[in-house]
């Protein structure tokens, strides 16, 4: 199966937000099912300005794409998909982007914090609380651990 995050998902990883949590473990789970993991290329330089914007240096986010490099297969963004987004029923732009090249690479799922954005997509989108509760093994839990 070949899963897609979503920008937002990235960073509450990549930033520690207040979602990491439920972000990190939906990434985890497609790791320990085997799942292709993937972001699109349009992405990175979301990820890179967004964590910049929430504190980190110029330095200290662009730092954070080998990391995103060796998480993720980074799926090239063409014309064709940007035309399709652009004619895509899918109000923010940059949602009907990631939605139109998922659905030219074959991925099967987004995993996104906004489900309702991809309402229309064609590629099916579950938040990552869901993600988690299709495909988590029974065996395994999360938690967040205080750190000193």
């Amino acid at each position: 199966m070949k899963v897609c995050f979503d920008t937002n998902v990235v960073i509450d990883i990549a930033g520690k937000t207040d979602w990491f949590l439920d972000s990190y473990a939906s990434y985890d789970v497609a790791l320990l099912r085997k799942f292709d993991t993937c972001i699109t290329a349009a992405s990175t330089t979301d990820i890179v300005y967004v964590l910049h914007r929430r504190g980190m240096s110029a330095k200290e986010s662009n730092e954070q794409l080998p990391s995103l490099f060796f998480m993720f297969d980074v799926l090239d963004v063409t014309e064709s998909d940007c035309r399709r987004a652009y004619e895509n029923s899918i109000a923010d732009y940059e949602d009907a982007l990631i939605a139109e090249c998922c659905a030219r690479n074959g991925v099967d799922i987004i995993v996104t914090r906004n489900k309702k954005d991809f309402k229309t997509s064609p590629v099916p989108a579950l938040t990552p609380q869901e993600f988690l509760d299709a495909y988590k093994p029974e065996n395994v839990e999360y938690d967040m651990v205080e750190l000193r």
